[in-house]
């Protein structure tokens, strides 16, 4: 894993890491976040909807790029100013364990700081993509 004082290069390849999500943790989330959009939570609802059954909120399946972030880095929060471009291309269900795979992709200086883009795309046990994106993180 990269420290904050280890050299960082393009094509460095972040910590994989992975989340089984569960209907007990969109649950649980709806209840944090008040997002109790029935997609999520109302399996009856969601079976009628064009999804067949529920899904997870969108940062659910994203979790597993946050922990690969902190991990690389040796760190609890991802940085201040970390920004996110994403397209979610599938649907993530209870049952999906979801793992990111994440690189360095560019490092240059911006208005005199560090800036890291990170590219990273989550896949489901079915090795789908459910998610792509970047991430610039201000070192």
């Amino acid at each position: 894993m990269s420290q904050p004082h280890d050299p960082i290069h393009i094509g460095d390849t972040l910590p994989a890491c992975e989340i089984h999500i569960t209907q007990e943790m969109i649950d649980i989330y709806a209840a944090i976040s008040g997002d109790f959009n029935p997609i999520h939570v109302d399996a009856q609802a969601a079976t009628a909807s064009a999804f067949g059954g529920t899904i997870a909120h969108g940062c659910i399946p994203m979790e597993p790029v946050f922990q690969s972030i902190m991990r690389w880095r040796n760190a609890h929060a991802l940085p201040r100013d970390t920004a996110i471009r994403l397209r979610y291309r599938a649907p993530s269900r209870p049952g999906d364990v979801i793992r990111s795979e994440a690189s360095v992709r560019g490092d240059r200086q911006l208005d005199g700081h560090r800036l890291i883009e990170i590219g990273f795309v989550c896949l489901n046990q079915r090795d789908e993509r459910v998610i792509d994106g970047e991430c610039d993180l201000i070192l």
